[in-house]
């Protein structure tokens, strides 16, 4: 098995641009901003602070950045295939050798939006970003919307939750849905338990490639915040064990 992508997902305006930056250029890195529009619409702190950290990122040579979608936003995108107007600026950003500056786009689909997918639109947005990766989770509010994107010949990635953003890692790994897509694994993933789940995936992927991608378990909490947030030690550690058994593997 191979790893594609070691995600650290949800940063925010707490984390220093400085801190973002030095993450993300350890090897196999991405870093994945999830982008929800009562945090990220225009004038707000972490829409301003993400823009602040497009613009120290053109400059690097190297850099893995992803956009998690959320909410109406993701909606417009899945069910009338309209890309608002705020992510369109972000997701056109090219680099100076023409390469998109956010290489990986996912889509979180709500029931609602899943039992509202418009195939047809939403191939439509896939094609004209078709430079860059579209993620869909795959879960069991999903599954029946995938399968429509599938069957259309759309070309797209899909990542395995299983305990549906619940932060639990399965006894067993679901296997890839479609040998075409490739797929990432998400769920309760953290730097103590890293290895072993790669242990598991492995087991059930075989010699595929895949990502990994970890969130709560990322986050902690000092005397002086009100809840967990993003912590840039904990997703070092959980980097560097990654790559270590990568480089064991």
């Amino acid at each position: 098995m191979k790893l594609r992508y070691i995600t650290c997902s949800d940063p925010r305006e707490h984390n220093s641009i400085k801190s973002i930056i030095e993450l993300s250029q350890k090897r196999r890195a991405e870093i994945a901003v999830q982008c929800h529009p009562s945090k990220m619409s225009k004038g707000m702190p972490r829409n301003m602070w993400f823009n602040e950290l497009l613009h120290d990122a053109m400059g690097l040579h190297h850099i893995n950045l992803a956009i998690h979608i959320n909410a109406e936003w993701a909606y417009d995108m899945c069910a009338n295939g309209v890309i608002p107007d705020i992510i369109l600026e972000w997701i056109k950003i090219k680099k100076p050798n023409n390469i998109p500056l956010i290489k990986r786009i996912q889509l979180n689909m709500s029931r609602n939006t899943a039992d509202n997918i418009n195939v047809n639109a939403l191939r439509g947005v896939l094609y004209d970003f078709r430079h860059q990766e579209f993620i869909f989770q795959y879960n069991e509010k999903t599954k029946d919307a995938i399968e429509k994107l599938h069957k259309s010949g759309a070309k797209f990635s899909l990542l395995f939750d299983a305990s549906g953003g619940n932060g639990i890692s399965p006894e067993k790994w679901q296997k890839p849905v479609y040998d075409e897509h490739p797929m990432g694994y998400s769920g309760g993933l953290s730097p103590d338990n890293i290895v072993g789940n790669l242990r598991k995936i492995e087991k059930v992927v075989g010699d595929n490639e895949i990502w990994c991608d970890a969130e709560g378990k990322l986050k902690s909490q000092t005397l002086f915040e009100e809840k967990a947030l993003f912590d840039t030690d904990l997703a070092r550690a959980y980097i560097n064990r990654a790559n270590q058994w990568q480089k064991q593997h």
